[in-house]
């Protein structure tokens, strides 16, 4: 049986298909003789270079580079305007304020006003407190007082011959930080704001949204407290098209957008009017330019107004089939200027009804302080609400869309 076996394995060992994998040496095969390579004679520079080839390659090991890794930001492209990038914080520019350009600007902007009237300026006595100190000065202000105070100056400013509507906007600029501003379900997300800013009262909440969400509201006062470090961070960068002027600019179009667009339009024809506008410049030109075409511009804009308040009266007579009475056209409302120059900002005013119209200062402000970024936010909020809310007052009096009286086939 085992020579059975013996036979059988050795058939199987022929046949198997194992048989083609294996191997086998052939014995009249002559094995190779392997070739001697000479080794060059390596210079002393060139042994230098292989060792320090080789501890760079140790020193590149995964090992090594993970120990030894340090993170770096990359450094932007020319081709990128850095200040479409997220703002830095707002110690981004560490300089004295103010700066020689800002002194100059706001002394060429309060000699804006009339002949022989002195300059008022609704923010000059804003001031910011520390984290540490903030409860202590609290304490230190009476808010009646202060209330109080600006209410005298409201009277000033009338007998000085400021029209109602520019004396109103003064007082509640100067009173940003003594009354309520905000909602108290606001709360959670502004907690960096005093508690004095919030108020359970619907109607004491003077920045809120008419129609719209909250959330939009709250986004876009978010996005206003970042007007100031773009601004500083424009002129970090010398950004040659966004400059400090301009993002203010176009923060102010932000805000405006949503409280006279997202948050309900007019639905009349003149959705173009609006009760003020926006002239920048850079701080090479002279305010004194820049005050010429804001006059020139903000005269354009009464007559607007008059033709708007004209329209609206004849829309009146045809549908009371009456003749129109022209001379009962309100009044041209008081009109605004918000002048933007580097870092300074200012509120001016414009009455189409006095003798000779020219600017008047409301407030000035400048967004190259770090530390009144908040306030200065709160100032553009309120200097918008304040036009939107004038609006819906004058939306009775504007042109509205006129419907055709032919009625469309239900069947076509």
């Amino acid at each position: 049986m085992a020579f059975l076996t013996n036979v059988t394995n050795r058939i199987w060992s022929f046949v198997s298909p194992r048989k083609t994998q294996e191997r086998r040496e052939k014995p009249f095969k002559v094995p190779l003789t392997p070739l001697k390579r000479a080794r060059a004679r390596v210079p002393a520079r060139a042994s230098a270079s292989a060792s320090a080839s080789r501890i760079y390659n140790e020193e590149m090991s995964p090992q090594t580079r993970i120990q030894q890794w340090n993170v770096e930001t990359p450094s932007s492209s020319g081709s990128v305007d850095q200040t479409n990038l997220p703002p830095s914080p707002p110690q981004s520019l560490e300089r004295q304020y103010h700066d020689a350009d800002s002194i100059i600007l706001l002394d060429e902007i309060i000699d804006m006003n009339p002949q022989g009237e002195p300059a008022w300026d609704a923010n000059e006595d804003t001031y910011v407190a520390e984290d540490g100190d903030y409860l202590q000065k609290q304490k230190a202000v009476d808010c009646e007082v202060e209330i109080a105070r600006r209410r005298e100056q409201g009277r000033n400013l009338l007998d000085a011959g400021w029209t109602e509507d520019a004396v109103a906007l003064f007082q509640k600029l100067g009173t940003r930080g003594a009354e309520p501003l905000l909602l108290q379900e606001w709360y959670d997300d502004f907690e960096m704001l005093p508690e004095i800013l919030f108020t359970t009262i619907v109607d004491l909440a003077y920045i809120k949204p008419m129609y719209g969400s909250d959330f939009h509201a709250q986004k876009a006062l978010s996005d206003l407290f970042d007007v100031g470090p773009r601004a500083r961070d424009a002129l970090l960068t010398k950004a040659p098209v966004r400059t400090a002027e301009r993002q203010i600019r176009l923060g102010i179009h932000k805000y405006n957008r949503w409280a006279m667009k997202e948050d309900g339009g007019f639905p009349t024809l003149w959705d173009g009017l609006s009760l003020f506008q926006i002239h920048t410049c850079p701080k090479t030109v002279n305010p004194s330019a820049l005050e010429a075409k804001a006059i020139h511009r903000l005269k354009r804009l009464a007559e607007r107004w008059r033709d708007a308040f004209r329209h609206r009266v004849i829309q009146n007579s045809k549908q009371d089939k009456i003749k129109p009475d022209l001379d009962c056209i309100p009044e041209v409302p008081t009109l605004y200027a918000v002048l933007a120059s580097h870092t300074i900002m200012a509120f001016v005013s414009y009455d189409a009804k006095a003798a000779n119209p020219g600017l008047r200062t409301i407030a000035m402000f400048d967004f190259g302080l770090d530390d009144y970024d908040v306030w200065n936010a709160f100032a553009v909020a309120i200097f918008v609400i304040h036009c939107r809310n004038r609006m819906i007052e004058l939306e009775e009096f504007l042109p509205y869309a006129e419907t055709t009286g032919t009625d469309s086939d239900p069947d076509i």
